[in-house]
């Protein structure tokens, strides 16, 4: 009789065991969890929230590489085939001193939809969508120290991209406000021009940090909609990023935390495209993935607004990365 209640208790906990394991990847909020920063949806997000970390987790690595700066124009070629020239005696420090020697170049290069994810730069302006023929981050340090464009410089790049689209203009990316990025129409088109060959652009600018080569899709002249992402309570603005990302345009939009209403929104979006919303969210030690597909569509309500169900499940992080390479 001993021998078989043993029995019984051994087979219950293999079947609870396994019971649980079914429900391994739905998030559970810990106890007493459930309005703090993990959960709780924020007016201020901060560095140390998990958003904010999951954010630098993302992020991919910078190509690194030095010129020295001199009477002789110095060229860096990255992996990529991006070509970066900068002219003689290029550099100032930021005290407008000349700088010459050994200047070390940070490049980034986005030109995938997944890519602008990681990197937290969403292919619009204000409400405007833009459709991106690349995205160029640059920076200049010596020993460790921010070094600028000297007066009157202008680089050059030249990128392979295809198609051509002589549609493209020049774009500079505006980074005052940390958790909305956006880009802003060239704010000087003397200076920073767009040339177009049969198989490259190439670029010349006065301007380091982001710049991008795009053309803006004019929402406000057709009909359009905006997504919200309809998902669970517990992925707020302190927790998970949101976009919106394009099949047929190389495009990707935002969703933006909106408090008042607890949803992540796009902005306003063509009718009739293919599109999935895609969520990516840090909780506690666990990383959670969500992607769904729709077609853009016209909606009843007032504002326009077309609900994507998502659910996002337990992803590890280079899982999650390996994701948005497909796109």
């Amino acid at each position: 009789m001993r021998l078989k209640k043993w029995i019984l208790i051994f087979f219950a906990g293999g079947f609870l065991l396994t019971a649980c394991q079914k429900n391994i990847d739905i998030f559970i909020p810990d106890p007493g969890q459930n309005n703090g920063p993990d959960t709780a949806w924020q007016s201020t997000i901060t560095a140390t929230s998990p958003v904010s970390i999951l954010k630098n987790n993302l992020l991919d690595n910078v190509y690194l590489d030095s010129i020295e700066v001199n009477a002789s124009t110095a060229t860096v070629i990255t992996p990529g085939g991006i070509i970066v020239t900068f002219p003689p005696f290029a550099c100032t420090n930021t005290g407008g001193q000349p700088v010459t020697g050994k200047v070390d170049v940070e490049i980034q290069v986005v030109k995938k939809k997944g890519d602008m994810i990681r990197m937290n730069k969403p292919s619009t302006y204000n409400d405007s969508l833009l459709v991106t023929a690349g995205q160029i981050f640059i920076t200049l340090r010596k020993n460790g120290l921010l070094v600028l464009l000297a007066p009157n410089v202008r680089i050059s790049i030249h990128y392979v991209d295809l198609p051509v689209n002589q549609q493209m203009k020049f774009f500079a990316g505006d980074e005052s406000n940390t958790q909305n990025f956006n880009w802003l129409p060239n704010p000087d088109t003397a200076i920073n021009k767009v040339f177009y060959g049969s198989q490259a652009y190439e670029i010349y600018t006065n301007r380091l940090r982001w710049i991008s080569v795009a053309y803006p899709v004019n929402v406000n002249s057709t009909a359009s909609v905006n997504i919200t992402a309809d998902m669970a309570a517990y992925f707020t603005n302190a927790n998970t990023v949101a976009f919106t990302v394009f099949k047929d345009l190389r495009s990707v939009v935002a969703m933006r935390a909106n408090l008042n209403t607890r949803k992540f929104i796009s902005g306003k979006l063509p009718l009739g495209q293919q599109v999935t919303v895609v969520v990516i969210s840090k909780q506690g030690n666990d990383y959670y993935l969500g992607h769904q597909t729709a077609v853009t569509q016209a909606v009843t309500t007032s504002p326009a607004m077309q609900q994507v169900p998502v659910v996002p499940i337990k992803k590890s992080l280079s899982e999650i990365l390996s994701y948005l390479s497909t796109l």
